[in-house]
């Protein structure tokens, strides 16, 4: 039997789930805190290009399912799912990121890069939320890179 690599990471925001959710949907809210420009809004059926911070990192992206304030179900374009779980803690949102399904020679590293991705994404997300502090941690992670929107 062969290992296959899992992404869970997760993050207590303290804020509300509409509000956290609304956070990623939004074309001009996930670019304060994620990406350099999302082509539209996550809805159930929507395609959306997701062009990332660092310079020439695109991704086309579909949305299986969007339950406002609960979930984004979406498929990179490889076909890889990733799912965004929002749950409800009163004043508070634990948002839990999975993506599965990862190919290529090295699935394992892949995952890894992935996990530390999406732990800086929550990172950055909660910082903003939380204490107005906008920005992206990718910036520091990889202060060499070329990026798109600076």
């Amino acid at each position: 039997m062969s290992y296959q690599p899992v992404v869970d990471v997760d993050m207590l925001i303290r804020k509300a789930p509409g509000e956290v959710y609304r956070t990623f949907a939004d074309p001009e809210r996930i670019c304060r805190f994620w990406l350099a420009e999302s082509s539209g809004p996550l809805r159930t059926g929507a395609r959306v290009t997701w062009t990332f911070k660092i310079a020439g990192a695109v991704a086309k992206v579909e949305v299986v399912e969007a339950l406002p304030n609960r979930l984004l179900d979406l498929r990179w374009d490889d076909g890889r799912p990733l799912r965004i779980d929002f749950e409800d803690r009163g004043d508070a949102t634990l948002v839990h990121i999975r993506e599965t399904d990862f190919g290529g020679d090295t699935p394992a590293a892949n995952a890894i890069e992935s996990m530390s991705g999406f732990t800086l994404v929550l990172a950055s997300l909660k910082a903003w939320l939380e204490h107005g502090i906008e920005g992206d941690l990718m910036y520091d992670k990889f202060p060499d890179a070329e990026y798109s929107d600076r």
